[in-house]
């Protein structure tokens, strides 16, 4: 009994420590040079370097860090290509998720989602990128709370995990926001379906157009 204690604990003090990383590999607040300093993340949260490492172990065997023998662990790239492949995944699964959904989500889930449509376009307008990409994850999180399928969001939400970071150098501010608003579209769309009770609908269209390959130049940085 003792044992498993002690095991629950330290998983949680493990996952602590993954989202602290992610969160910060989002906010780009790592070394210049990408690489991530473990005394400097066990310092920060006050916790011994076992569960850092782990962390930083799970995080590489995810694609998001990549260990350098004798060197340690670092930020990875996202390539185009690796986002391309990333987004024909994430397309057909995301849309069945919706699809599996739809006999749970209630008048009100609809009505959240509306209301995350809405404050999603408000972001944009006003620059607030980071508080879009918050905003865009509840949007979505709105259905994959209803989907029976746990095994599939768990891996949807991993294979969200590869764009924990995104820089926007690779475009100009105004294709950004042409894109961004071009997705909050869809996602007007996406709570019209869901309003009709379209699982069939919701899901090819999430799979064909919200996910459209087009989307992975965004993710790149």
């Amino acid at each position: 009994m003792e044992n498993n204690a002690i095991a629950s604990e330290y998983r949680t003090l493990k996952d602590l420590v993954y989202e602290y990383i992610a969160s910060n590999v989002s906010k780009g607040t790592f070394d210049t040079n990408g690489k991530i300093v473990e005394q400097q993340v066990s310092d920060a949260l006050g916790v011994s370097r076992t569960p850092v490492r782990e962390a930083l172990i799970q995080l590489a065997s995810e694609g998001y860090l990549e260990s350098i023998p004798r060197r340690g662990f670092f930020v990875s790239r996202l390539t185009e290509q690796m986002a391309c492949d990333v987004v024909n995944i994430l397309g057909p699964l995301d849309g069945r998720a919706a699809f599996l959904a739809m006999p749970n989500m209630t008048d009100d889930d609809v009505a959240k989602m509306q209301f995350l449509q809405g404050s999603i376009g408000l972001a944009i307008d006003q620059g607030l990128f980071r508080m879009h990409d918050k905003l865009q994850k509840d949007f979505h999180e709105c259905y994959y709370a209803k989907c029976p399928n746990k095994k599939l969001i768990d891996y949807i939400r991993q294979l969200n995990r590869y764009f924990i970071r995104r820089e926007v150098d690779n475009l100009s501010e105004d294709d950004l926001v042409a894109n961004l608003r071009k997705a909050n579209e869809e996602h007007a769309e996406i709570v019209r379906l869901f309003k009709a009770r379209d699982a069939v609908g919701v899901q090819d269209y999430i799979r064909d157009v919200h996910w459209d390959v087009s989307v992975a130049r965004t993710f790149v940085w």
